[in-house]
């Protein structure tokens, strides 16, 4: 089922041919073949159902796929927004509101709060190491391909980054940086935060008049092991102008305080006053605020005006809805508001006589755009199991985003409303869970029915189509048709973390290549397979060779580092050893050799074509590429064949004739056999002594 196998794809007339070829077999004395027999009567009925049956069995509802690929641990993915980094204008903006919408074309995207733009920006870079500190604010633009060495060419502690701002953040507040890191596509991606390397600890800091104090720090990028944003907050003292480099301002500097990696960071552009954005589009939020004289709901959507406002008079009591006081002598359940460019206020006067209780969720403003106003009302839930009920005008929902209020009466027969979200249970309960793509609710537990169910929260979104790549644009529009371009916005970074709902046959898809993903060693091809899926590790070549009759795998690693013949450091292979010996098999070993290199000497001599001054020098760098299988595509072992090199050297353009070729092993991990060198296991070659005769023509 999981795998779609077609039982029969054979016609009903191929099956009842069958069929009346196989009667001779048990019993040889019907002989009336045609439809008049009541036998072949029979037999076309039985047939006809054995082909309704295959059909029902081959067509497996999407639900039953999913429980069967859930048996064995695959959930379908959810709807999920993608966030995206946008910087601020060096010269400041205005305030966004939450839930302001920037767009990338037909993609909208939504402040996560009220977003001060305030006036500052990135003024200068500096480098520190035992040269001095060095400016690299050019090498950081988003349009240059050069890189920067954050810590130096070779990392040693105290060595630090420094930036320069253009005026000063607020206190408090989160500091965003995003560093792009070059060459991270070496290192194989992280698994999880405990699985880390202990490659570097850097300190984030800030300048005061006291010195530099710390500041708290998240840093996605690991000590720039991999690109990511830097979040810093700023308490304590209060910035100072920082003197001791060409251009002045606030500073913020990483500090380096161990370093041992694999390989010097690079990077290759920085951002900051970075601000986040959700790929999302919420057509009705629910505010909720605590109970007292007023509440405040900042954003887009309660400017709109299109509000319901619940309120609790009792704590764990049912909430009541709320109507905007016709007069100021009204008496009953009302409230008063006010509106300003950040959004609406409510006032709830006990002159009215009813007011919300001290609860924190005392009140829950419902506000809706200008369509889903008129759509609010989904229905009536009917008393059965799995009723479907549709969210008109939308789909792929954000399961998080998704709020009903159900309306239920008391003995009085007054109305009251209960906030259910999908999983949770509601009055006598009431349940359901969500359809995110179709935008269904499917009612699994009706508590009673009789219940009225009002949308109160939803929000959609493009699932993946959010993960912008890095250097977008998001724009700000307006115009009476929305299609004015007002201001522009640009994304240092790429979008990450959206996810598009994922149907059952996509599931499947991902459930039958993770069935092909290696998560036990059992073959040598495992092993080099977990070996280069080792969280954190930049793995260039790796052999795994099985030894005979001891259960023993031997394995040799190459990492990508900057030594000229690099081997395992401890750090390398303790990762290696605790990744390995829990996928490993009970019976069988392994071990980790270090790669042994083997130099190679050439001797040739050459007939060249007319006075080649650079002959010698070509030739010596061609066979230097050939002999070079540390940082070539070649693997472990292998052979180095004369015939190769012959054929090489000859095709050269001033090369008449190659007189003479010698290859010749320097050490004794490698055996000539013939004119070739066939290399060790666990062996690489590398260029050894080259010696050129050069031969000109006619001299």
């Amino acid at each position: 089922m999981l795998n779609s196998l077609n039982l029969s794809d054979k016609t009903y007339e191929e099956l009842l041919a069958e069929a009346v070829a196989q009667i001779p077999l048990y019993s040889a004395e019907w002989t009336n073949f045609n439809v008049s027999d009541p036998g072949i009567t029979l037999l076309q009925n039985l047939t006809a159902f054995q082909l309704l049956q295959q059909e029902a069995i081959n067509d497996v509802p999407e639900e039953t796929r999913r429980k069967l690929l859930k048996l064995v641990g695959y959930t379908a993915r959810e709807n999920r927004a993608a966030t995206v980094l946008v910087q601020a204008p060096d010269r400041g903006g205005p305030i966004l509101p939450e839930g302001h919408q920037l767009w990338s074309g037909t993609i909208p995207f939504e402040t996560t709060g009220t977003v001060a733009l305030n006036p500052w920006g990135l003024a200068a870079v500096y480098a520190g190491g035992s040269g001095g500190e060095r400016d690299v604010t050019r090498l950081l633009g988003p349009a240059t391909e050069t890189v920067a060495y954050p810590f130096g060419r070779k990392p040693e502690p105290g060595n630090s980054l420094t930036c320069v701002l253009s005026g000063v953040p607020e206190m408090g507040e989160p500091l965003r940086l995003w560093f792009q890191v070059a060459e991270e596509e070496l290192r194989t991606p992280f698994a999880n935060e405990t699985e880390i390397p202990a490659f570097s600890r850097v300190r984030w800091q800030y300048w005061t008049d006291k010195g530099w104090q710390d500041a708290e720090a998240r840093d996605e990028t690991l000590g720039f092991l991999r690109s990511g944003c830097v979040t810093l907050r700023l308490e304590g003292d209060l910035p100072a102008e920082w003197t001791e480099a060409p251009v002045q301002g606030c500073a913020l500097r990483c500090l380096l305080e161990t370093a041992d990696y694999d390989r010097t960071p690079r990077l290759r552009a920085l951002a900051v006053h970075l601000f986040p954005m959700e790929q999302r589009e919420t057509r009705v939020r629910c505010c909720v605020c605590p109970g007292g004289e007023k509440a405040e709901l900042a954003g887009r959507l309660p400017l709109i005006g299109n509000l319901l406002v619940f309120c609790r008079e009792e704590a764990d009591g049912p909430y009541h809805l709320y109507r905007e006081a016709p007069a100021a002598e009204a008496q009953g359940r009302f409230y008063r508001t006010e509106t300003d460019f950040e959004g609406v206020t409510l006032y709830f006067d006990p002159a009215f006589g009813n007011v919300p209780c001290d609860a924190e969720d005392a009140v829950r403003a419902v506000c809706y755009d200008e369509e889903m106003i008129h759509h609010r009302l989904l229905g009536p839930v009917y008393g059965y199991d799995k009723q479907i009920i549709q969210l008109d005008l939308i789909t792929d929902v954000l399961p998080e985003s998704l709020l009903v209020a159900v309306e239920t009466r008391n003995k009085d027969g007054e109305a009251e409303y209960h906030f259910v979200a999908p999983g949770e249970q509601g009055p006598g309960g009431f349940a359901y869970h969500l359809r995110s793509r179709e935008a269904q609710l499917v009612i699994d537990e009706p508590g009673g029915g009789g219940y009225q169910l009002l949308l109160a929260g939803c929000a959609v979104t493009q699932g993946s189509r959010g993960n912008l790549r890095s250097c977008a644009t998001l724009e700000q529009r307006g115009g009476y048709d929305g299609t004015e371009v007002e201001a522009r916005y640009f994304c240092p970074a790429p979008g990450r973390g959206g996810v598009s709902y994922e149907s059952a046959e996509e599931l499947r898809l991902r459930f039958s290549a993770g069935m092909r993903q290696v998560s036990v060693a059992v073959r040598t091809e495992d092993y080099e397979a977990l070996v280069r899926q080792t969280p954190g590790l930049c793995i260039h070549k790796v052999k795994a060779v099985a030894i005979g009759g001891k259960n023993l795998v031997k394995i040799a690693v190459k990492p990508y580092t900057e030594e000229e013949l690099p081997k395992l450091s401890p750090d390398y292979l303790r990762q290696l050893r605790d990744f390995l010996e829990p996928r490993r098999m009970l019976t069988t070993r392994f071990e980790l050799c270090q790669p042994r290199y083997v130099p190679v000497g050439v001797s040739a001599t050459l007939s060249i074509r007319g006075m080649a001054s650079h002959a010698r020098e070509e030739t010596e760098r061609l066979l230097r590429s050939l002999l070079d299988h540390v940082n070539g595509p070649q693997d472990f072992g292998g052979w180095v064949r004369f015939n190769e090199l012959y054929q090489a050297l000859s095709a050269l353009s001033f090369v008449e004739a190659v007189d003479a070729l010698n290859l010749y092993p320097e050490s004794r991990d490698a055996v000539l056999v013939g004119s070739d060198i066939r290399l060790e296991d666990d062996s690489l070659c590398c260029p050894g002594a080259i010696r050129l005769t050069i031969r000109e023509q006619g001299r």
